[in-house]
């Protein structure tokens, strides 16, 4: 069966190998673009680009309501943190550059959160809430080592490493929120700089979209288990079971 899958976080033109896997896969997908664009806009037939302002609570109901436009229902919602990009967008110290660090890069993944949970609630249908963590070395993790001092180019500044830890709190919290919702999912991903599925995200969507796949035929995880954050690469629950099966049919 079809389903629609919504990438917030990621925008482009950052995200594009991201969207592009999860087309691939067969999604229909929607995916945050320039918040400055006039409108939603489809792509390659598969792929909208959705305008989304990160500050605004209206923005982010309205991000929503343009993937339900343009593919009916949203099945799953990943809302992806790339320290990566984040540390190239965030060198500065200053109150200005404060204000803008929490508006994109806490408050817009709490606005879709809270839209997509009222959403499912309205729908009465399941939804799946992905979480990915891209990580990067952080100064006081360069400071700490020596390996990393030499490694390492530019360190994620502080107001990138402390919105990775609220990011990272705030996913924890929302997978402990929904642990005894039955119609609620949710994933954690973690993906480090030495992962190599997480590497190019191609592969990393393309390993997300099977390991959503197999989540579909097995019953829902407690709270306690979707605490726990998945490396990428990983193998899906159930899936040695299957392997297993198929040697004898």
């Amino acid at each position: 069966m079809e389903k629609t899958i919504l990438i917030a976080g990621k925008d482009l033109p950052y995200g594009g190998d991201f969207a592009d896997g999860m087309a691939l896969a067969g999604y229909n997908v929607v995916v945050t673009g320039n918040p400055e664009s006039d409108s939603a806009s489809v792509t390659a037939g598969d792929i909208v680009i959705a305008s989304w302002n990160r500050p605004s609570s209206v923005s982010a109901r309205s991000l929503v309501l343009q993937a339900e436009n343009a593919f009916t229902v949203i099945d799953e919602t990943v809302l992806y943190f790339d320290a990566v990009v984040y540390a190239q967008q965030f060198t500065a110290l200053s109150p200005e550059e404060c204000t803008r660090a929490i508006d994109t890069m806490i408050s817009g993944y709490c606005y879709v959160t809270m839209e997509i949970l009222n959403r499912i609630e309205q729908r009465k249908a399941n939804g799946k809430l992905i979480y990915i963590v891209r990580h990067h070395p952080n100064m006081a993790d360069v400071i700490r080592s020596s390996a990393l001092r030499s490694s390492t180019a530019s360190a994620a500044g502080p107001f990138v490493a402390g919105a990775e830890a609220a990011f990272t709190a705030f996913a924890e919290n929302i997978a402990a929120y929904a642990g005894d919702k039955q119609n609620v999912s949710v994933i954690l991903v973690s993906c480090d700089a030495q992962n190599d599925t997480a590497e190019k995200d191609g592969s990393l969507a393309s390993w997300l979209a099977d390991y959503l796949t197999s989540l579909d035929g097995i019953k829902k995880r407690s709270a306690k288990q979707s605490l726990s954050w998945i490396k990428a690469g990983s193998k899906a629950p159930g899936s040695l079971g299957q392997n297993l099966l198929s040697r004898f049919r």
